[in-house]
């Protein structure tokens, strides 16, 4: 996947289109986002940072570079708002993963036209890209309860409230809940969500919407051009050393499962693979040696890895297994996934483990929210996780859970109260 450009679109006679961002977009960005903090801040990640620095233009050069980064490794559309040729937002999908048909739609827009309906056409624009281009099945957006205008927004494209996510997300200085909104391809208006937008509000009164420009001088785009260099290679280097951690692989861990003394959940081993193979085949002839050496590699370096952290439940061998894996780039959530032989670990056995895992991930891995996504029609999982502790949030339709059958999945999730020292 490429930088795109999608429209432009119009709406009461003014051109919107959505294009990769640019170094000259700093002026107008930090202009914008300074501007507005009042609207932005309360719903915008937490950092020490006070907010002027956050909107640096060292800042705006690794918000460039990782966007444009992330957008050719195919995980991200990066998407600016372009209204007359000016900039006044970002629209974007994040965390896009094609192989599970999933991505997360982030927008904001210059608070002058946020009652125009460009939001609302930038937001159209993108989810056509997402569903007719891209393939994806499913698409979200985490909003604040609080944010109203979000919330508002998203209901009038179509979205639909799923789930009320505890503490999901640090915003604002503090750990929130958010409401998951999410559409499916199911959604999908036959001419797609740009033209019903466009025909929604086709008949109403055209407003007057004034843009203006931020000069960019030639001596101020050569030195934001020479400033890549540094830029660019901190994240290089940052990326390298998060890489290094990986490849040297994770501590050993070992958890007793309490009330049950002939358990215990520990690291994985090599020995693990017949085990594995038969776990998901019934027949070690189906997966071969090089099947198992591929799936050990990708968790080898625990959490950060591609295959998350993979801990097994040990009952005189292989009984089953728990992945801690989408650490959020933040780091401080994860999805789990838990497996166990009903034949060789009771619901007991499995509660209690769950319960270590998570506790684990809670004291030890530093996370603050765990999820797990089970199966609607999956009684006994779900009857492990309550009994464990976990709390249903809401049912996700059309997700494709860590198996990935796709279908509609309950959201049940665990929280730790606050750190000492955090808001």
């Amino acid at each position: 996947m490429s930088r795109v450009r999608l429209g432009p679109a119009r709406l009461h006679g003014t051109g919107v289109l959505i294009r990769p961002p640019r170094l000259a977009d700093y002026p107008a960005w930090r202009r914008i986002r300074l501007r507005d903090r009042a609207l932005i801040e309360p719903f915008w990640y937490s950092s020490p940072s006070n907010w002027a620095d956050r909107h640096s233009e060292t800042q705006w050069l690794r918000e460039y570079l990782v966007a444009t980064i992330e957008a050719y490794a195919g995980h991200r559309v990066a998407g600016v708002i372009e209204i007359d040729g000016r900039f006044t937002g970002q629209c974007e999908l994040v965390a896009v993963d094609r192989r599970c048909g999933t991505a997360e739609l982030s927008i904001w827009i210059d608070s002058r036209l946020a009652r125009h309906g460009f939001a609302g056409l930038a937001a159209g624009l993108v989810l056509d890209h997402g569903f007719a281009t891209l393939g994806l099945e499913r698409i979200v957006a985490p909003i604040s309860p609080a944010n109203a205008g979000a919330a508002h927004g998203a209901q009038q494209l179509g979205f639909v409230r799923e789930a009320s996510m505890a503490r999901y997300f640090d915003v604002g200085g503090a750990r929130r809940d958010h409401d998951l909104w999410a559409l499916t391809r199911a959604d999908v208006p036959p001419n797609g969500f740009a033209d019903r937008w466009i025909r929604r509000l086709g008949d109403r009164a055209a407003d007057t919407v004034e843009t203006t420009g931020d000069a960019d001088s030639d001596d101020s785009r050569w030195r934001r051009a020479a400033s890549i260099g540094p830029v660019l290679a901190r994240l290089i280097a940052g990326r390298l050393r998060r890489r290094i951690q990986v490849l040297r692989g994770g501590h050993p861990i070992r958890l007793p499962v309490p009330g049950h003394p002939g358990a215990v959940v520990r690291s994985r081993c090599l020995s693990d693979g017949a085990g594995w193979r038969d776990a998901r085949s019934g027949d070690a002839a189906t997966l071969g040696h090089r099947d198992w050496w591929r799936e050990f590699a990708r968790s080898r370096g625990g959490l950060r890895s591609a295959g998350g952290l993979v801990l097994v439940l040990d009952i005189d061998g292989y009984a089953g297994e728990f992945r801690l894996f989408d650490l959020d780039m933040f780091d401080r959530n994860a999805r789990l996934f838990a497996w166990a032989d009903p034949a060789r670990a009771d619901i007991g056995v499995r509660t209690a483990a769950t319960r270590a895992v998570v506790d684990h991930a809670f004291h030890a891995l530093g996370l603050y929210r765990v999820a797990i996504d089970i199966d609607a029609t999956d009684t006994e999982s779900a009857a492990v996780a309550a009994r464990a502790g976990l709390l249903e949030e809401g049912i996700m339709r059309n997700h494709a859970g860590p198996t990935g059958r796709r279908g509609d999945h309950a959201l049940w999730a665990s929280t730790i109260a606050t750190r000492p020292g955090q808001p």
